[in-house]
């Protein structure tokens, strides 16, 4: 499998992109790619974050395993369903493999060490024709799956009325890392930001007290 390259260090959310608009249903979480370590080393959850064991249409974006060596799953980045067959998530979570990599979505509260749940191959990604890397803008992406996901309630998009403002409080939905050893990577947990900027391609949030990490972009954002 070709290496992987993972971001290491957590951080308020910057210039966050919009993406598509989905607050108060829900917002793509996404931070800039840096260099990192090969495959098989672990993506980092939500700092100062709790468990979100009601939120099972976020979901996790992993590179799919050949199924065949017992290896275990890597974390990419977190998403969320938005239609039975459609997962959005951040375009520069498809940097490494690009469109055409090789992905699978988690559904479930547990992926790491054990998965407790279920993956869902992608057929397609696309991201968001407006996408620039440099800045961040626009940094969507939808996956199309090969099997429909009928038992979630996927997020619903929202209205033109419904996007986001400053000061108020939001909650970040991912897997990534935790920085807390009692609370590995690889859960399903949520954290609250404060909104500190809205432009027409992004967003700014920062910690309330909780902060996205290593593996919550793509994530949804719920008002």
């Amino acid at each position: 499998m070709a290496s992987l390259r993972i971001p290491r260090r957590c951080r308020p959310l910057g210039a966050v992109a919009l993406a598509a608009l989905l607050l108060p249903a829900c917002l793509p979480v996404s931070h800039p790619p840096e260099p990192a370590p090969p495959v098989d080393s672990s993506a980092r959850a939500i700092v100062q974050g709790t468990d979100a064991p009601g939120d099972a249409a976020a979901v996790a974006l992993v590179a799919r395993r050949t199924r065949c060596g017992g290896e275990p799953p890597v974390l990419l980045c977190s998403g969320a369903l938005i239609a039975p067959d459609v997962v959005l998530t951040a375009a520069h979570c498809l940097a490494v493999f690009g469109e055409a990599g090789p992905y699978e979505v988690f559904l479930g509260q547990t992926l790491l060490p054990e998965p407790g749940g279920r993956f869902v191959r992608v057929t397609r990604a696309v991201s968001h024709p407006g996408h620039v890397p440099a800045t961040h803008a626009y940094d969507a992406a939808l996956l199309r799956l090969a099997t429909p996901v009928n038992d979630v309630p996927p997020f619903r998009l929202p209205g033109a009325s419904d996007a986001p403002v400053v000061g108020s409080a939001v909650r970040a939905v991912g897997y990534g890392d935790t920085k807390d050893a009692a609370r590995p990577s690889g859960q399903r947990r949520q954290g609250q930001l404060q909104v500190t900027g809205v432009a027409p391609a992004s967003f700014q949030a920062g910690p309330a007290p909780g902060m996205s990490c290593v593996g919550d972009s793509g994530g949804p954002v719920l008002g």
